[in-house]
């Protein structure tokens, strides 16, 4: 490769994230895809910047069940801000030019201010690059692996989804935010000016801003530290710049107690109450093989890094036990997080903050990767690539589930891309809510169509000879729009903890695709019978299989219910296009316990 082959792709991948923006989120189907921008988690970033700056409302926000929370001097945003403090200058000139625009929304909400938001994460992306680039130069690797690795890392891995497509998420930020923090440790340790120390510090603060748990990423230290950790210590325990380093950090950070201060009259407040980690519990297997989002599944471009970080074991013992010793950190703290695959999303999204130190040992490694080795960890990057690519362009076109991926979807998804398999997932099988002493059951029933039950009622009932057990089914044709459903209130149910859904139930369709259409509803009404919680989802988790009973199950979380609530389950022919059999449902619910 030429000399500057790396810097080349530096820029062309930031070329073709924005191409990405502009063409896959900005056009969308209707011209106006960009106002998916701020969505999700990032509502709760930029909620930050709409209540200091638009409606000065910071700590009396109007309720957003999906980030502010009430306490009793008013409401609180459970995030913490270090995403908002990197959208702001992006969030300012877009909101000049909203406000200059006698047209446009003056909410924040404008396409000004949310285009400039993507722009914004372009940029953090150019810069984690440079500063990666940088490192891995400093660090004596050749040009040519430094261009392969930056290539694999943005387009092999979710990287270009969080950057050019959900650009309001914190991933990016954090991306950049650490990997310029590993370059200014690796420029200290080089002897580089106090600068880089005071750098180093804010930095860091900034990085434990935008996501606290973050803050491991010290133990990286000795991964780019050039002359290996003893002497770089001894060296920050000599400069009088290292206090300013910490007074930089402190005074970064600082902006969250000044901001939760200004919300609830205290300087600190915890605002993800209802949500933790299962420390004893994690989900290793499943975060890192799992069908739903795992890391070696859906990126398997990131075998290189573990494999790099076992081989560099002959090469750099200290840099080896570095690297695996954030792995085993790092990965232990994800998957003890109550909910393990974070939410919907496109594969493992949590990891992409850890790129930057996961990436050291791997280029470190295939700095001495020559002839066949390379030929072959090139063409497996190639291959990592455009897989990547084909699934991120199944995921955004109704080929994968958005949440609820498993074994079943995987195959019937895998690598299809006709018409015959657009818009075919259903199923709803969610994670428990967070119960750190468990969950116990409250309710539980199982009904067959031939007896009355009590929660379970209504429906068009046949007896037929196939039932499943014994005579009687519950029909859906094209002239029933609603069936067979589920009731109870707090009269059984109890309130202020949250619940679990587990529904099972048997499925009978004649022919294929007879019940593709059909919906399962899951609903809260409160005591004036509003809806507040409402969640519907096709029944089918993939198509079924026709002329026979196949049994189908669900796991639902349900928020703490208020005194005079009632949950409702209920199955719903919307179209009433579907014609279709059920029998034998069951419901089980389980409460959270007190913690």
């Amino acid at each position: 490769m030429p000399r500057s082959a790396s810097l080349y792709t530096v820029f062309a991948l930031a070329l073709i994230t924005a191409l990405t923006s502009v063409f896959g989120l900005w056009r969308g189907t209707d011209g106006a895809g960009w106002k998916q921008t701020i969505r999700s988690d990032a509502r709760g970033y930029y909620g930050y910047l709409q209540a200091l700056f638009i409606r000065n409302d910071l700590g009396h926000e109007p309720f957003e069940s999906a980030y502010v929370k009430y306490t009793p001097t008013g409401t609180l945003n459970k995030y913490y801000c270090g995403t908002s403090v990197l959208m702001a200058p992006w969030f300012g000139i877009g909101h000049a030019f909203a406000l200059a625009d006698p047209a446009s929304p003056k909410d924040g909400l404008s396409a000004y201010e949310q285009k400039a938001i993507g722009i914004g994460a372009w940029l953090y992306l150019l810069l984690g690059l440079l500063a990666l680039r940088a490192l891995f130069q400093a660090l004596g690797i050749r040009d040519g692996v430094i261009a392969w690795t930056l290539l694999a890392v943005v387009l092999a891995t979710p990287l270009l989804q969080y950057a050019a497509i959900q650009p309001g998420w914190s991933h990016v930020y954090s991306f950049a935010t650490i990997a310029a923090f590993l370059l200014a440790v690796n420029r200290i340790s080089n002897g580089h000016g106090p600068r880089w120390t005071i750098a180093a510090g804010a930095l860091l603060g900034l990085v434990v801003l935008i996501r606290p748990v973050n803050v491991m990423v010290v133990l990286a230290t000795p991964l780019v530290a050039a002359h290996g950790i003893g002497p770089l210590v001894r060296h920050l325990l000599r400069q009088r710049a290292t206090l300013l380093a910490i007074l930089a950090g402190l005074v970064v950070f600082a902006i969250q107690p000044l901001l939760w201060y200004a919300q609830t009259g205290a300087f600190y407040a915890y605002g993800y109450r209802g949500e933790g980690f299962h420390w004893t519990r994690p989900e290793v297997f499943k975060v890192l093989f799992g069908f739903r989002r795992g890391l070696f599944l859906w990126s398997p471009v990131l075998l290189l890094p573990a494999l790099g970080a076992i081989l560099l074991w002959r090469m750099d013992r200290l840099r080896a036990a570095t690297a695996m010793i954030h792995w085993a950190t790092s990965t232990y703290v994800i998957s003890s997080w109550w909910i393990w695959y974070y939410g919907g999303g496109y594969a493992s999204r949590v990891y992409i903050d850890h790129y930057p130190v996961l990436l050291v040992p791997m280029v470190l490694v295939l700095q001495r990767c020559q002839g066949r080795c390379w030929v072959a960890v090139r063409v497996f990057i190639i291959l990592c690539v455009a897989l990547n690519l084909a699934q991120l362009w199944q995921y955004h076109h109704g080929f994968l589930h958005q949440e609820s991926m498993d074994r079943e979807k995987y195959r019937y998804t895998f690598l299809r891309f006709d018409e015959g398999h657009r818009d075919k997932l259903g199923g709803n099988y969610q994670e428990a809510p967070y119960n750190p002493n468990g969950m116990s059951v409250v309710l539980e029933e199982t009904c067959g169509m031939d007896d009355s039950c009590t929660f379970w009622s209504n429906g068009k009932r046949v007896q037929v000879p196939w039932a499943h057990s014994p005579s009687t089914v519950c029909q859906f044709d094209r002239g029933t729009e609603f069936g067979l459903a589920f009731s109870a209130d707090t009269d059984t149910l109890p309130v202020g903890r949250a619940l679990y859904l587990e529904v099972g139930l048997q499925r009978y369709e004649a022919r294929r695709e007879a019940s593709l259409s059909a919906l399962a509803v899951t609903e809260v009404r409160n005591a004036k019978g509003v809806v507040y919680f409402y969640q519907p989802f096709r029944i089918n988790p993939v198509p079924g299989t026709p002329g026979v009973w196949q049994q189908l199950e669900y796991r639902i979380p349900i928020p703490p219910l208020m005194r005079g609530d009632r949950l409702n389950f209920y199955f719903w022919n919307k179209d009433k296009t579907a014609e279709f059999f059920l029998d034998d449902v069951f419901m089980r619910i389980s409460a959270m316990n007190p913690y």
